[in-house]
């Protein structure tokens, strides 16, 4: 049985020793059906940023009573911003699927580059699914550099050269479709974790 999560601001319409308490204008209180897609919809605000400001909520078991901090609106989105959050949401709906070498279907199977592929093409990219052939595309980009959208690779993962690909989501996370821990599109902490610390090959910039 799910248990409800009571922060120190008590979710809207909760009752507590008959005094009712809603939640302040920068939290939102989750419900049964909500996942960061649909919030950020909600509330009109980057879903990057959404995910950045909730680095404790697990984006797979979101449920009614879990505090989500809202971030400060920033200004009108840059035309690569548009393009950004438009291929993260795209692979933000992927989540769970499981992961399978050679994977490429939406809801059944990916692997790294098939998942990476399908989010990109699905707004206007020609990738292939490859992994070593995506990291020739674009512009390269120093990781103290990186932005939302960026491609992150990996190298001698299970063979010699870029073996893994993962798109960056901004605040040190990745959205992937990963083998280490759970075989599933799932996010990621990046640098500071030693096995990417320990594989990272380099970034590449797609989206302008």
């Amino acid at each position: 049985m799910r248990k409800f999560i009571l922060s120190t601001v008590m979710a809207t319409s909760l009752l507590f020793g008959g005094i009712t308490y809603a939640a302040p204008s920068n939290q939102y209180i989750a419900t049964d059906a909500d996942t960061f897609w649909t919030i950020s919809q909600k509330f009109n605000v980057q879903l990057s940023d959404l995910i950045a400001s909730n680095p404790n909520v697990n984006p797979q078991n979101i449920y009614a009573g879990v505090v989500i901090n809202l971030p400060v609106k920033t200004p009108l989105k840059q035309s690569w911003e548009v393009k950004a959050d438009a291929i993260i949401a795209t692979g933000m709906q992927q989540l769970g699927t499981p992961y399978v070498f050679g994977g490429s279907t939406p809801y059944v199977a990916f692997d790294c580059s098939g998942f990476v592929q399908y989010a990109f093409n699905q707004h206007g990219f020609n990738l292939l699914h490859s992994s070593a052939l995506q990291s020739q595309l674009g512009t390269p980009v120093d990781k103290s550099n990186l932005r939302k959208g960026d491609l992150v690779f990996l190298q001698g993962t299970y063979t010699s050269g870029v073996s893994h690909v993962g798109i960056y989501l901004g605040d040190n996370k990745i959205l992937q479709a990963g083998t280490m821990g759970t075989r599933e599109v799932k996010i990621s902490t990046l640098f500071g974790t030693p096995y990417y610390d320990a594989h990272y090959w380099g970034a590449r910039r797609l989206i302008n």
